[in-house]
């Protein structure tokens, strides 16, 4: 076990809990979200279990109202205990640490895979249920995956991740990106320009004709985005 595992297992144990259920609820919400964020999964999605706060009534009840924060601490990963950092309108909370799980549609090796070697369609799976032991950030899909190269060498039955797999995005900075704009059942659609990369489901600026400034706009697929807070009358 590391050490910054070992330390994540006694802060667990020995946070002590000074807050009152509803204000825990609180927390738990805020973890929830944060990690449904970052997977781009839905919240209904993430599990918090065992949770520990440390953190005073007065500032979580106060917090809730402003909008309480959890910043996971880098190199976070499901299914073993994690600190959280609490905030609220730019200001320190407190501390957290839960034992998270996220439940999502997922790739999995069905044969061993070499270092460097290109992933084939009969050596990957796509599944949908818990993914234990992966790193907070978005899981690739099936077609991404299948042509990438793995990082290093891949048992059966490992979730791929970022963390293994060299995932290519689907928009390039500089590349002309279809844009869409919906609101309810109406959609407008016009080209414009990526100022960044992304893969599926991130959010990247981009430039659209006579438009001034960077909009801010999700990636759907290959060369296609969504721009956001924006009316189908704005897209040219």
């Amino acid at each position: 076990m590391t050490r910054a595992a070992v330390f994540l297992v006694c802060a667990g144990l020995a946070l002590p809990a000074i807050v009152g259920a509803t204000d825990l609820d609180a927390v738990r919400t805020a973890i929830a979200q944060a990690v449904a964020e970052r997977f781009h999964v839905a919240r209904g999605q993430v599990a918090v279990g065992e949770l520990r706060a440390d953190a005073s009534v007065e500032a979580l009840a106060a917090s809730v109202v402003e909008g309480l924060v959890a910043v996971p601490d880098p190199g976070a990963r499901t299914g073993r205990p994690v600190q959280f950092t609490l905030r609220a309108a730019n200001r320190y909370v407190g501390i957290a640490v839960a034992n998270v799980t996220v439940s999502a549609p997922h790739v999995r090796t069905s044969a061993p895979v070499e270092r460097d070697a290109a992933l084939t369609a009969d050596a990957v799976q796509e599944q949908d249920g818990e993914v234990s032991g992966v790193r907070f950030e978005p899981l690739p899909r099936l077609d991404e995956v299948i042509g990438a190269h793995a990082r290093r060498a891949l048992a059966t039955g490992e979730v791929l991740s970022e963390s293994v797999v060299i995932v290519p995005e689907a928009v390039r900075a500089g590349d002309e990106v279809k844009v869409v704009a919906r609101v309810g059942a109406l959609e407008a659609w016009g080209v414009g320009r990526a100022t960044a990369s992304g893969r599926v489901g991130d959010v990247v600026r981009i430039t659209r004709g006579s438009a001034r400034g960077l909009q801010p706009a999700r990636v759907l697929s290959p060369g296609v985005v969504q721009v956001l807070l924006a009316q189908p009358q704005e897209i040219r």
